[in-house]
């Protein structure tokens, strides 16, 4: 079985984690397609992989979308 994880923090009752999307539910909360969220994935998104399952930490993608950022201008130092 593959496990790929990114750090977790509580739970949001017994249905599970509001925080945990599918492919589907990614695509849809970013505006893309699921064979985006695949390119993505292939490009380093995080991601759980349990079996054939996979879900996605939405603090994790976050941060992973702001780290990848294009087209941004950092401050300037002083």
């Amino acid at each position: 079985m593959k496990l790929q994880s990114t750090e977790c923090s509580g739970t949001t009752g017994r249905r599970g984690r509001e925080d945990l999307f599918t492919t589907g539910r990614l695509a849809q909360y970013l505006g893309c397609s699921e064979r985006h969220i695949f390119n993505l994935r292939r490009r380093g998104l995080p991601a759980f992989e349990i079996g054939d399952m996979v879900r996605f930490d939405l603090a994790a993608v976050r941060g992973w979308l702001s780290a990848h950022q294009t087209g941004t201008t950092k401050p300037k130092s002083a």
